[in-house]
């Protein structure tokens, strides 16, 4: 997509320029198995929520409750702190490393103070909210479960900022298994301990201790993985406590800009809540919420293996790339990016459209979770799955505007993207229903992602050029023929199979579109996907 990109072919690259791309790819492949790892444990884990609860008032409770420190995860985890610090510390690193360390004890010291403020003054808006009845009987149950659930977000937030120290040195897996970490403890919980158990109220708070357990697991294991590469945390730091707070400075607008998925799922969440409620006229139907929290992880699985891989390995190396002020490298980064990310989104979103209803079938209709349930949970699937390719370049572009110290622009499209799904959800909801609340988000998502790219090159060098198009065709011709494979597949089966059958009207369609779109890339000569999966031993100039 950029001029280097149109020499695809005519020449190889030197072996300077090979060595660091093919370290990407590598460390890119690594962080996507190892989040396929946790995808997939995150999977069984809701497996067995489902099973347990159903689509109920219970689970829709624990779903929004669980919204409030899951976005910090998010926020932090993957984004916010991470992008503000990174930079920052890779500058001093370069400079003095006890100075680094310093900086980043620093931060961590104003972290802790300013998250254990916030849980505290939030247990007690908590409290006053549940003493004054402000929500209603109904209410009650999500006030006790956030604040159960609100100190996992010092726990997770403490734990991010230690592994975007790890991502500064090029240390990649074990931040990558920190998520691993709690679906473990979560899986165990489920099928190990709450089996013993039969009021769903004590299996509940089952679930909520496993997740503080996790949490302190996920805190742990990065900040053993540091101290055995020799980081101490600096008593003395107060040097830095005014670059510190830079940090959190410049961590606000990247809050917000980060936050607009999030806040958009949160929004979703809640209304569908209040909404289902008989004080409301139950205008949506019970069960929306947790419909909704189901149908955002399953689109979040290639979100997660690929999207949020690509984005925090990309990131470190912009921001070394931002540093250097190496302009020319930073284009091609993203255009390398954007082309993975057409390679993956494209065939990612078809598919989640297509394979909704086998997904939400096969996976979730057990115990509680009944056939209505899995109807209900299918619409919101197939609704998000139409933008998992915007939510891919979100996910990409926003992190290059960071890198290059530019935050103000993705605020401000940010913030009308939160508008316009606000204004969407209402439209929709009375079109709709409850999934209307999905198709606002995914609308949204899509405006966000072309406004980016659209300021972003205004920016950098990103030319869209005939074999840009030529390689656009190449995706859009495959993605649509792997499709029609997909369709056919599906339609094979009767509505609702019994048995194995539900595995097989899911897993065919899975391993023939797999097929299908892979061979078209091969026959065309698309080599993004054999770098995506590392079965290319030499890489050149094609990107």
């Amino acid at each position: 997509m950029t001029d280097s990109a149109d020499e695809a072919g005519s020449s190889s690259a030197s072996p300077g320029e090979e060595s660091p791309k093919k370290e990407w790819f590598s460390q890119v492949r690594l962080v996507s198995v190892l989040t396929l790892l946790s995808r997939l444990l995150g999977l069984v884990r809701d497996i067995g929520m489902a099973a347990l609860f159903g689509n109920g008032a219970l689970l829709d409770a624990f779903t929004l409750a669980f919204r409030l420190p899951n976005m910090s995860r998010r926020l932090f985890g993957e984004g916010a702190l991470t992008t503000a610090f990174l930079p920052e510390y890779v500058k001093e690193l370069k400079q003095d490393r006890l100075k680094a360390n310093r900086l980043a004890s620093a931060v961590l010291s104003i972290l802790l103070l300013i998250l254990s403020s916030i849980v505290l003054v939030a247990e007690l808006g908590l409290y006053g909210l549940a003493r004054g009845n402000v929500l209603g009987e109904s209410g009650d149950l999500i006030l006790s479960m956030t604040a159960w659930l609100l100190p996992y977000i010092i726990l997770i937030c403490l734990s991010a900022q230690f592994t975007a120290i790890l991502h500064s040195s090029g240390h990649f897996a074990v931040p990558a298994l920190v998520p691993v970490l709690l679906n473990t403890v979560w899986i165990f919980a489920i099928w190990v301990i709450i089996p013993g158990t039969t009021d769903q109220q004590t299996q509940m708070a089952i679930v909520i201790a496993a997740i503080l357990l996790g949490g302190l697991g996920q805190l742990l294991l990065p900040w053993w993985s540091l101290y055995r590469k020799g980081f101490r945390i600096q008593r003395r730091c107060s040097e830095q406590i005014p670059q510190a707070l830079n940090v959190f400075r410049m961590m606000i607008p990247i809050v917000i800009g980060l936050s607009v998925t999030q806040l958009n799922a949160l929004c979703d969440g809640a209304l569908a809540w209040w909404y289902s409620q008989p004080e409301q006229g139950e205008w949506i139907a019970t069960g929306t919420a947790s419909a909704l929290y189901y149908g955002q992880r399953l689109y979040q699985f290639p979100l997660g293996v690929f999207g949020i891989a690509l984005g925090t390995v990309l990131f470190a190396r912009l921001a070394h790339h931002a540093e250097a002020g190496q302009r020319n490298l930073i284009s091609q980064d993203v255009s390398d990016g954007l082309r993975l990310m057409l390679t993956i989104g494209s065939p990612a979103t078809i598919g989640l459209v297509l394979l909704a209803t086998p997904l939400a079938d096969c996976l979730l209709r057990h115990g509680q979770f009944d056939t209505h349930d899995a109807r209900q949970t299918a619409a919101t699937i197939a609704a998000y799955g139409t933008a998992i390719w915007a939510f891919l370049g979100i996910s990409l572009v926003q992190r290059v505007f960071y890198a290059m110290g530019d935050a103000q622009t993705p605020v401000r499209i940010g913030v009308i993207s939160v508008g316009l799904n606000l204004a969407l959800n209402f439209l929709f909801m009375n079109l709709m229903g409850g999934v209307g609340l999905a198709y606002a988000t995914a609308l949204s998502a899509a405006c966000q992602f072309l406004a980016l790219l659209f300021y972003l090159r205004q920016k950098i060098e990103l030319h869209f050029t005939t074999e840009s198009g030529l390689f656009l065709g190449k995706i859009l011709f495959a993605s649509c023929l792997m499709g029609l494979a997909c369709w056919g597949l599906v339609h094979c089966f009767e509505a609702e199979p019994t048995g194995w059958l539900r595995f097989l009207r899911l897993a065919l369609p899975v391993v023939c579109s797999v097929v299908v779109y892979w061979g078209l890339l091969k026959i065309m000569r698309v080599r993004e996907l054999d770098y995506i999966v590392g079965l290319r031993k030499s890489l050149d100039k094609t990107l």
